[in-house]
């Protein structure tokens, strides 16, 4: 990589950047797809644009800079030559709408855009730079295209932009290019530029036009003596196009006397407009670039002083003041993200005027110190993730947290569900554009986010969901990480072996397909393998790595007709199951409770479905036999039996009530099979006489329209053509006309709101419905099905989980609540609890709230998970 050019070398103190404005925009437009912002304007041309700029200003600090555009008009080369870039397509629409945008990016960065009318960017930037050369200043082109290199001399050099920048002076120009920048426009003349649609001397390519140039030293040079070229089609080239020639180069020659009134002083690098930018990026949804510029400079206004607490006796003060008060602000800092293995760092905490801090790791104070205040019901208490809290001060102090009112983690997850991280710095940036860097203005900026956050939950009619089943079910969690899951890690460790011999055997018999060994774990041996040596159907190589596909998709496609593919997506299967879980589960067993203790996460899915992490519990398979394997390592305390509880179709019910379809909702009322009855009204088949695969497209069919499922999908799905997927389909809305009806209301009334919401309240902004990309305006239009159904299966089990959790304890039970997956809830019950028990989970989940239809759970127990 070539180091950066000196900001302070020359004469002027100071170098002018000059970037190819429309040459980085439409890299920009095709490098990054599919962005836009909330209301759906494409956004990805200017996302790209700006981070090149913030990259170039950030490493090369320049001294003086512009941007270059095109004129509109035609050119002076349009007039010599009529069919001058006549092969250019129209800009797409999707590039066109932003180029506003970038020139208000422009504009509030303070960086000048030069152009002017009748002139390329290419003329203007060789102008200025020339002009610059003239009085010693030294120039930096930023541009990739290859015609700048005829300008490169001792003071201008052209700079690519990449994952490592290049910057070209004369001898890097030459090695790349080919020939010295004198030379540069006599090879372009010859070779032509298809792009440009400049014709140069037909026959003569890249290579042949620089072995010539090399050879006779110039374009004049090499067509007054084309009689000596040997090569009889290049020779004839010469004579016949000469010219065309000529005129070509004069096409592809820059004009460096462009009479435009910029003068390179005029380019002085300026401060941004810290404001417009700001309003820019929050129009654009740019939140991350925001930090990148580095507005989130801290602010000094309305700070209140910090009184350290240093001691157990100023915590005790601080306590006996706290219990007076109506609320407190609390931050609790960790040391680890896993609750159960962190300990307590620093407390922050505010009241009314008043800031304190206690640090755990420097001062003579403990966790334990807080006790009484924690525990005071009295005291209203502000929380950025409680849960974390509830569980380090449960483990730490013996604690139980009580009084919490508000969780600004909560909240910002149900403001904005869509968004990828709730964490505190990332919110606080995002709401007040500043960082929590300094532990000792947390209190500060904990009520600062809780006061940006309050009226926009009260404004979107969310506290209902804050305070009745997110809040509350956060206390539910923490019980359910502590309590955690027993596992056999001997059962395990056997079954770590078993799987060794059958990968190894697994192994043995690709080698003898392949007729070779190779690495069975690479990707890019298996494409060779399968698509090269064996020849089978191959797909297209992927476009970054210029390797064969060997995804599940492909695999599962030659599965069908070829045994290699089939041993592969079965060796991969039992690979990931035997990393993930099987040689995972026993080194994530808590040395101190000797339990696994998953995390349950609340605020990642944007459905408002819990997710599980460290370990994954939801991606066991449900239906295979090694995932029922894995399910009987999960096994019950002593004395004690897991009981599991399942709602039973609970999408489709919901789907039924929501669309008051009258087939779907008797076929609940009931008590039908609802596949079987599809398969009736969907194929025309009785009951009786269908056969298990017919059920099976069914309940394909009816998952599928949850979910958007296209023609095409079911076609893959059941292995038919996409011509009786579509009859399914069609037939399935003839015959559910109430499902046919809600999805497109529910399309129709989102496209209105951008929004959905569940029988609950929980909201899903849902802004990609207008956008004018076709494949992310489909995907919003299934999204905005399928969130309320998803949505609202999530709120009934949280709620069900608050019910049964909140009757354990009133009841004194020793039961305890241990795994949340998808629609099912684990228990660990003592065996003379067990009826009790069962029943009252049954009831409680199947009464959480009312629908048209009846929810319906199963139940199961057993001496492991595998066999509830």
């Amino acid at each position: 990589m070539t180091s950066a050019p000196q900001a302070t070398k020359g004469p002027h103190a100071g170098t002018l950047f000059l970037v190819d404005g429309m040459s980085h925009i439409f890299r920009a437009f095709y490098a990054i797809r599919n962005l836009s912002n909330s209301q759906g304007l494409p956004t990805n041309a200017v996302y790209g644009f700006a981070t090149m700029l913030r990259k170039l200003m950030r490493e090369y600090r320049p001294a003086y800079l512009a941007i270059v555009f095109d004129g509109s008009q035609p050119t002076f080369r349009h007039e010599a030559f009529e069919a001058y870039k006549a092969n250019r397509a129209q800009m797409p629409e999707d590039l066109a709408v932003q180029i506003p945008y970038i020139r208000r990016l422009c504009e509030a960065l303070s960086v000048p855009v030069v152009e002017m009318e009748r002139y390329e960017a290419d003329d203007i930037i060789g102008t200025l730079a020339k002009k610059a050369e003239a009085e010693g200043l030294e120039t930096v082109i930023v541009s990739n295209d290859k015609d700048m290199f005829q300008l490169v001399s001792d003071r201008i050099r052209v700079l690519h932009q990449a994952k490592e920048d290049t910057v070209f002076d004369s001898e890097k120009a030459e090695a790349f290019f080919g020939v010295p920048p004198s030379q540069v426009v006599d090879v372009l003349g010859l070779m032509g530029d298809s792009v440009d649609n400049v014709p140069g001397a037909p026959g003569i390519g890249e290579k042949g036009a620089k072995d010539l140039i090399r050879r006779f030293g110039s374009l004049q040079n090499l067509l007054d003596n084309a009689d000596q070229v040997e090569r009889k089609t290049y020779r004839e080239s010469l004579k016949e196009n000469r010219q065309q020639i000529l005129q070509s180069k004069q096409l592809v020659t820059i004009d460096t006397q462009v009479p435009i009134q910029d003068e390179w002083r005029s380019l002085e690098a300026r401060e941004a407009d810290s404001s417009k930018l700001r309003d820019l990026f929050i129009e654009l949804g740019f939140q991350s670039l925001l930090k990148d510029f580095q507005l989130e400079a801290p602010r000094a206004v309305g700070m209140t002083p910090v009184q350290p607490i240093r001691t157990s006796q100023d915590a005790l003060k601080v306590v006996e003041r706290l219990k007076k008060e109506e609320l407190v602000y609390c931050f609790l800092a960790l040391d680890h993200e896993e609750p159960m293995l962190a300990t307590a760092v620093q407390l922050a905490l505010k009241a009314q005027d008043d800031v304190w801090v206690a640090d755990f790791k420097t001062d003579a104070v403990r966790i334990q110190d807080f006790k009484a205040f924690f525990e005071c019901d009295t005291v209203a208490k502000v929380f950025h993730n409680e849960k974390a809290a509830r569980i380090l001060l449960s483990r730490a102090a013996g604690t139980e947290l009580v009084g919490v009112r508000w969780d600004t983690m909560l909240m910002s997850y149900l403001v904005q569900p869509n968004r990828s991280n709730h964490a505190f710095d990332d919110i606080c940036f995002a709401l007040l554009e500043e960082k929590s860097a300094d532990p000792e203005r947390r209190g500060d900026l904990l009520q600062r986010v809780f006061s940006s956050l309050h009226p926009r939950i009260r404004d979107l009619g969310l506290e209902k969901v804050h305070h009745e089943i997110e809040l509350p079910l956060s206390s539910v969690l923490a019980d359910v990480e502590q309590a955690g899951v027993r596992v056999d890690s001997d059962r395990l460790n056997d079954m770590s072996g078993e799987l060794d011999k059958e990968m190894s055997r697994l192994t043995k018999r690709a080698y003898q397909l392949a007729g070779e060994e190779f690495n069975i774990n690479s990707p890019k041996q298996l494409g060779e393998i399968l698509f090269e040596k064996l020849n089978l159907p191959a797909p297209k190589k992927l476009k970054k790595s210029g390797q064969y596909s060997t995804s599940v998709d492909v695999l599962e496609q030659l599965a069908s007709e070829f045994e290699l593919p089939r041993l592969m997506l079965e060796y991969r299967q039992l690979a990931k199951l035997k990393s993930g879980y099987v040689d995972a589960l026993p080194r994530l067993v808590n040395p101190q409770t000797g339990r696994v203790h998953t995390s349950f996460n609340q605020t990642v899915a944007a459905t408002g479905r819990l997710s599980s992490s460290n370990p994954n519990l939801q991606n066991i398979p449900i239906r295979t036999e090694l995932g029922g394997r894995i399910r009987s390592a999960f096994i019950p305390s002593p004395g004690c039996r897991l009981l599991s509880a399942d709602y039973s179709q609970i999408e489709l019910r919901i789907l039924a009530h929501l669309s008051n379809d009258p087939v779907l909702t008797d076929s609940f009322r009931r008590g039908e099979d609802v596949h079987t009855r599809t398969a009736a009204e969907v194929f025309g088949v009785a009951a009786g006489l269908q056969t298990p695969d017919l059920r099976r497209r069914a309940k394909a069919i009816n998952f599928g329209i949850i979910y958007g499922q296209t023609a095409f999908g079911l076609a893959k799905e059941l292995g038919i053509s996409n011509g009786e997927a579509q009859q399914f389909i069609k037939t399935y809305f003839e015959r559910y006309r109430g499902v046919k009806q809600f999805i497109d209301q529910s399309i129709a009334e989102t496209r209105k709101t951008q929004m959905t919401r569940t029988l609950f309240g929980r909201l899903r902004q849902i802004s990609d419905i207008g956008s004018r990309n076709p494949a992310m305006r489909n995907f919003a239009e299934r999204t905005a099905v399928n969130s309320p159904i998803q949505g609202t299966a999530a709120d009934i089990i949280k709620l069900a989980m608050i019910r049964i959790h909140h009757l354990l304890r009133e009841k004194k039970l020793r039961a305890t609540m241990i795994l949340q997956v998808h629609d099912e809830l684990v228990f660990d019950v003592p065996e003379e609890e067990l009826n009790r028990v069962e029943s009252m989970v049954r009831r409680e989940m199947e009464s959480v709230c009312e629908l048209s239809v009846p929810l319906v759970v199963t139940t199961g127990s057993g001496p492991n998970w595998m066999e509830t």
